[in-house]
């Protein structure tokens, strides 16, 4: 959580009845009802923009394999030159293709994603619940992990799965933070927007502030390992350190206000869809 933590309410009462199914106070519900599939709008989103590039990826092809066809005719007058021109395209534009690719991005996420929701799974056997992939209401952004604790407080888990080869580094007092060329403050942008929206749309929907932090899972990267990088509140850690900095920053436990929360962190963020157009 950016800047101060917000101090929790006690027990709140509960909401009017909005026409839904209540949970009996102190009952679970399956998992089934708590989750949706981590990463699913990220590989979505891979897809979509895969198949909206199928036919510029086949014109690009096509043309630079007759002009590396043409090429080779010029420069050796024979059938060998054609075919070794236009394997040579084909070769050359597959790579440039490859390397100018953006949809691979999302499908990198998507992958991120899965592997951290399988980090946070066991969690929800020690009375966290974890949803995964949902929507915040009225912007087209999306949550990668939301964790409720069963202190009754909030974890928004942002995941990042970049190239072993990028460097996150920061200054001596964290002054400054860099991951590969791009600054700290740019990287934890978007978990501080939605813990933010988190933070407003759940005080809203419970009528009390609710203490609401994030944290980014780090999938390869190369941190420090003598000390921890901080942006902002936002601690950037490894994927597989971020289930234990959960349990260490969970308070004493308070079943009713995890509970409800729990149910209004549902109906507040559901699954995300793609918007239409």
């Amino acid at each position: 959580m950016a800047g101060e933590r917000t101090a929790m309410a006690v027990h709140p009462a509960r909401p009017a009845d909005d026409g839904q199914t209540s949970t009996p106070r102190g009952a679970r519900r399956p998992a089934s009802a708590r989750t949706s599939t981590a990463g699913a709008s990220a590989q979505q989103h891979y897809r979509q923009l895969r198949q909206a590039g199928r036919t510029r990826r086949r014109i690009i092809t096509a043309t630079v394999v007759v002009a590396a066809a043409v090429a080779g005719l010029l420069l050796t007058s024979s059938w060998v030159g054609v075919t070794v021109g236009a394997l040579w395209g084909a070769g050359a534009a597959v790579l440039w293709l490859h390397r100018t690719d953006t949809s691979r991005t999302w499908a990198k996420g998507a992958a991120g994603e899965r592997k951290t929701a399988r980090l946070l799974g066991p969690l929800e056997r020690r009375g966290y619940t974890v949803l995964h992939d949902r929507a915040i209401p009225r912007s087209r952004a999306n949550i990668d992990h939301l964790v409720i604790t069963p202190a009754g407080t909030v974890i928004v888990v942002d995941s990042k799965n970049w190239a072993r080869k990028k460097i996150i580094k920061g200054g001596q007092r964290g002054g400054w933070v860099r991951v590969g060329r791009t600054r700290g403050d740019t990287v934890v942008g978007s978990a501080l927007y939605e813990t933010r929206r988190v933070r407003e749309e759940l005080a809203r929907a419970l009528g009390a502030p609710v203490e609401v932090q994030a944290v980014l899972a780090v999938h390869g990267g190369k941190l420090p390992s003598w000390r921890r990088i901080t942006v902002q509140g936002v601690p950037l850690l490894r994927a597989r350190q971020v289930p234990t900095w959960i349990t260490s920053h969970t308070p004493a436990s308070d079943p009713v206000r995890a509970e409800l929360l729990a149910e209004i962190s549902e109906r507040t963020f559901p699954p995300y869809q793609e918007p239409e157009g």
